[in-house]
Protein backbone atom coordinates (compact mmCIF):
# COMPACT_ATOMS: atom_id res chain seq x y z
CA UNK A 1 0.00 0.00 0.00
CA UNK A 2 2.85 2.33 0.88
CA UNK A 3 4.52 1.55 -2.44
CA UNK A 4 1.32 2.37 -4.27
CA UNK A 5 1.03 5.71 -2.48
CA UNK A 6 4.68 6.52 -3.26
CA UNK A 7 4.20 5.74 -6.94
CA UNK A 8 1.00 7.82 -7.05
CA UNK A 9 2.72 10.82 -5.44
CA UNK A 10 5.67 10.51 -7.82
CA UNK A 11 3.35 10.44 -10.85
CA UNK A 12 1.49 13.53 -9.61
CA UNK A 13 4.75 15.43 -9.03
CA UNK A 14 6.07 14.57 -12.50
CA UNK A 15 2.73 15.53 -14.06
CA UNK A 16 2.76 18.85 -12.20
CA UNK A 17 6.29 19.62 -13.37
CA UNK A 18 5.46 18.77 -16.98
CA UNK A 19 2.40 21.04 -16.92
CA UNK A 20 4.33 23.97 -15.49
CA UNK A 21 7.17 23.73 -18.06
CA UNK A 22 7.39 26.95 -20.04
CA UNK A 23 7.48 26.86 -23.81
CA UNK A 24 10.28 28.77 -25.59
CA UNK A 25 8.58 28.84 -29.00
CA UNK A 26 7.59 32.37 -30.07
CA UNK A 27 4.97 33.55 -32.52
CA UNK A 28 6.40 35.06 -35.71
CA UNK A 29 5.27 38.54 -36.67
CA UNK A 30 3.40 39.05 -39.93
CA UNK A 31 5.53 40.58 -42.70
CA UNK A 32 5.30 44.35 -43.31
CA UNK A 33 2.92 45.64 -45.99
CA UNK A 34 3.79 48.34 -48.56
CA UNK A 35 1.13 50.83 -49.66
CA UNK A 36 1.23 51.46 -52.55
CA UNK A 37 3.14 48.41 -53.76
CA UNK A 38 5.90 48.12 -56.34
CA UNK A 39 5.54 50.28 -59.44
CA UNK A 40 6.30 53.58 -61.16
CA UNK A 41 5.05 56.71 -59.43
CA UNK A 42 5.34 60.47 -59.80
CA UNK A 43 7.91 62.25 -57.65
CA UNK A 44 6.38 63.13 -54.29
CA UNK A 45 4.43 59.88 -53.91
CA UNK A 46 4.42 58.72 -50.27
CA UNK A 47 5.18 55.08 -49.47
CA UNK A 48 3.65 53.69 -46.27
CA UNK A 49 4.93 50.55 -44.50
CA UNK A 50 2.74 48.93 -41.87
CA UNK A 51 2.72 45.77 -39.74
CA UNK A 52 -0.54 44.09 -38.64
CA UNK A 53 0.87 43.55 -35.12
CA UNK A 54 0.28 46.63 -32.95
CA UNK A 55 3.46 48.05 -31.43
CA UNK A 56 5.85 46.33 -33.83
CA UNK A 57 8.85 48.33 -35.06
CA UNK A 58 9.79 48.21 -38.74
CA UNK A 59 13.35 48.51 -40.00
CA UNK A 60 14.27 48.89 -43.67
CA UNK A 61 17.15 49.06 -46.16
CA UNK A 62 17.58 50.29 -49.74
CA UNK A 63 21.01 48.74 -50.36
CA UNK A 64 19.85 45.19 -51.05
CA UNK A 65 20.68 43.75 -47.62
CA UNK A 66 18.12 42.16 -45.30
CA UNK A 67 17.08 44.58 -42.52
CA UNK A 68 18.21 44.19 -38.92
CA UNK A 69 17.55 46.34 -35.86
CA UNK A 70 20.77 48.17 -36.68
CA UNK A 71 19.25 49.57 -39.89
CA UNK A 72 16.92 52.53 -40.43
CA UNK A 73 13.79 52.60 -38.26
CA UNK A 74 10.67 53.38 -40.28
CA UNK A 75 8.91 56.24 -38.49
CA UNK A 76 7.38 58.29 -41.32
CA UNK A 77 6.27 57.81 -44.94
CA UNK A 78 9.06 57.49 -47.50
CA UNK A 79 8.80 60.04 -50.33
CA UNK A 80 9.80 59.11 -53.89
CA UNK A 81 12.62 59.67 -54.87
CA UNK A 82 14.13 60.98 -51.59
CA UNK A 83 15.16 57.51 -50.42
CA UNK A 84 16.65 56.45 -53.77
CA UNK A 85 20.42 55.89 -54.00
CA UNK A 86 22.14 58.98 -55.39
CA UNK A 87 21.69 59.30 -59.14
CA UNK A 88 19.32 56.31 -59.36
CA UNK A 89 15.86 56.29 -60.96
CA UNK A 90 14.68 53.36 -58.85
CA UNK A 91 15.07 51.79 -55.43
CA UNK A 92 14.23 48.47 -53.80
CA UNK A 93 13.04 48.63 -50.19
CA UNK A 94 13.42 45.65 -47.87
CA UNK A 95 11.47 45.83 -44.59
CA UNK A 96 11.23 43.61 -41.52
CA UNK A 97 9.16 43.89 -38.34
CA UNK A 98 10.42 43.34 -34.78
CA UNK A 99 8.69 43.23 -31.39
CA UNK A 100 9.79 41.94 -28.01
CA UNK A 101 8.33 38.52 -27.31
CA UNK A 102 7.89 37.69 -31.00
CA UNK A 103 10.10 36.22 -33.68
CA UNK A 104 11.04 38.78 -36.35
CA UNK A 105 8.86 38.75 -39.46
CA UNK A 106 9.88 37.58 -42.89
CA UNK A 107 11.42 40.25 -45.13
CA UNK A 108 9.03 42.17 -47.42
CA UNK A 109 10.37 43.68 -50.66
CA UNK A 110 9.06 46.35 -53.02
CA UNK A 111 10.72 48.14 -55.97
CA UNK A 112 9.84 51.69 -56.99
CA UNK A 113 10.60 53.76 -60.09
CA UNK A 114 10.23 57.53 -60.32
CA UNK A 115 8.41 59.48 -63.00
CA UNK A 116 8.34 63.28 -63.25
CA UNK A 117 5.80 65.72 -64.66
CA UNK A 118 8.23 67.07 -67.27
CA UNK A 119 10.25 65.21 -69.92
CA UNK A 120 13.43 66.51 -71.51
CA UNK A 121 13.21 67.23 -75.25
CA UNK A 122 14.85 64.73 -77.60
CA UNK A 123 18.31 65.88 -78.73
CA UNK A 124 18.90 66.80 -82.37
CA UNK A 125 22.03 65.36 -84.03
CA UNK A 126 23.71 66.99 -87.02
CA UNK A 127 24.49 65.59 -89.53
CA UNK A 128 21.48 63.28 -89.14
CA UNK A 129 23.36 60.31 -90.61
CA UNK A 130 24.90 59.03 -93.83
CA UNK A 131 28.44 59.22 -95.21
CA UNK A 132 30.88 61.44 -93.31
CA UNK A 133 34.64 61.68 -92.86
CA UNK A 134 36.83 61.67 -89.77
CA UNK A 135 36.97 65.46 -90.08
CA UNK A 136 33.20 66.01 -90.02
CA UNK A 137 32.05 67.98 -86.97
CA UNK A 138 29.16 66.32 -85.13
CA UNK A 139 26.90 68.59 -83.09
CA UNK A 140 24.10 67.71 -80.67
CA UNK A 141 21.61 70.22 -79.28
CA UNK A 142 18.68 70.00 -76.85
CA UNK A 143 16.00 72.66 -76.50
CA UNK A 144 15.38 71.96 -72.81
CA UNK A 145 17.08 74.54 -70.60
CA UNK A 146 19.89 73.17 -68.39
CA UNK A 147 19.64 69.70 -69.94
CA UNK A 148 22.89 67.71 -70.08
CA UNK A 149 23.55 65.52 -73.13
CA UNK A 150 25.34 62.17 -73.03
CA UNK A 151 26.17 59.96 -75.98
CA UNK A 152 27.66 56.65 -77.08
CA UNK A 153 29.33 55.47 -80.29
CA UNK A 154 28.96 51.72 -79.80
CA UNK A 155 25.19 51.41 -80.19
CA UNK A 156 24.45 51.14 -76.45
CA UNK A 157 21.85 53.31 -74.75
CA UNK A 158 23.33 56.46 -73.19
CA UNK A 159 23.28 56.98 -69.44
CA UNK A 160 24.76 59.67 -67.23
CA UNK A 161 27.87 57.51 -67.09
CA UNK A 162 28.35 57.78 -70.87
CA UNK A 163 30.37 60.44 -72.74
CA UNK A 164 29.25 63.95 -71.77
CA UNK A 165 28.63 66.22 -74.76
CA UNK A 166 30.06 69.72 -74.37
CA UNK A 167 30.97 70.81 -77.91
CA UNK A 168 31.19 69.58 -81.50
CA UNK A 169 33.38 66.52 -82.01
CA UNK A 170 34.70 64.24 -84.75
CA UNK A 171 34.57 60.47 -85.01
CA UNK A 172 38.02 58.98 -85.45
CA UNK A 173 36.99 55.39 -86.09
CA UNK A 174 36.12 54.43 -89.66
CA UNK A 175 33.37 52.18 -90.95
CA UNK A 176 29.81 51.92 -89.67
CA UNK A 177 29.18 53.87 -86.46
CA UNK A 178 25.94 54.28 -84.51
CA UNK A 179 25.71 57.45 -82.46
CA UNK A 180 23.06 57.55 -79.73
CA UNK A 181 22.34 60.63 -77.61
CA UNK A 182 20.08 61.28 -74.64
CA UNK A 183 19.48 64.40 -72.54
CA UNK A 184 19.01 64.52 -68.77
CA UNK A 185 17.89 67.15 -66.28
CA UNK A 186 17.49 66.75 -62.54
CA UNK A 187 13.89 66.00 -61.48
CA UNK A 188 12.81 65.55 -65.11
CA UNK A 189 12.21 62.36 -67.08
CA UNK A 190 15.15 61.75 -69.46
CA UNK A 191 14.60 62.39 -73.15
CA UNK A 192 13.95 59.86 -75.86
CA UNK A 193 17.13 58.55 -77.48
CA UNK A 194 18.26 60.23 -80.69
CA UNK A 195 20.08 57.98 -83.18
CA UNK A 196 22.33 58.73 -86.16
CA UNK A 197 23.91 56.02 -88.30
CA UNK A 198 27.13 56.96 -90.11
CA UNK A 199 29.56 55.41 -92.53
CA UNK A 200 32.84 57.08 -91.61
CA UNK A 201 35.82 57.25 -93.98
CA UNK A 202 39.12 59.08 -94.13
CA UNK A 203 39.02 62.38 -96.07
Amino acid sequence: MKNFRFILILVLVLFSLSCSKKTTELIQLDAPIFNPGSGTYLAGQAIYITCPEYGASIYYTVNGSDPTQNDVLYDRPLIIPNFFPEGANSATIKARAYKEGFDPSNVSTATYFVSYYNTVATPIISPVGGNITTETIITIVCSTYEAQIYYTLDGTEPTQNSIHYSEGFTISQTGEVTLKARAFRQNWNPSEIAVANYVVSNP
